[in-house]
């Protein structure tokens, strides 16, 4: 019987060991890094300047309070220099903690920010509403960031 035993259990290792080999060999050259939440945005036409400014307020203010928090390690902008037809504007970058620190943050974290931030869920709804005229959101994506070895 502890033959038995010892057989099935020698075997059960070897398929382990066999099925996470490809694994370990698969991230040989690149290893993973910080996920990266990324929205691209459209402007309305002349809305750009508007756009910033209101960027430089809230959502600003939004991200220096999570990345006092731990939440987020770091966030920026890129414009695109030369936007083509269909193309967005403005992409905006969160670098978070991990990806635990993005998709655990509850309701409640959210609510008592923006409540911290604009005074209510309502005056935050409406701002949401007015930042409506400046852009359009095109995309959210969450991005997972690999380093070469």
């Amino acid at each position: 019987m502890k033959r038995i035993l010892l057989s099935v259990s020698m075997v059960a290792s070897m398929c382990v060991s066999l099925a996470l080999a490809p694994l370990a060999q698969s991230q040989e050259h690149y290893e993973s890094g910080s996920f990266w939440a990324v929205t691209s945005v459209e402007t309305k036409p002349g809305m750009f300047d508007a756009y910033m400014e209101d960027l430089d307020g809230l959502w600003r203010r939004q991200m220096d309070m999570m990345k006092e928090a731990g939440k987020i390690k770091n966030y920026m902008m890129f414009s695109n220099v030369h936007a083509r037809q269909g193309e967005p504007d403005l992409w905006l970058f969160v670098e978070w903690t991990s990806a635990g620190a993005m998709m655990d943050t509850t309701w409640e974290e959210w609510e008592a920010m923006t409540e911290k931030l604009v005074g209510s869920m309502d005056k935050s709804r409406q701002l949401s509403i007015k930042r409506g005229d400046l852009r359009t959101l095109m995309s959210d994506v969450l991005l997972r960031e690999v380093k070469f070895r």
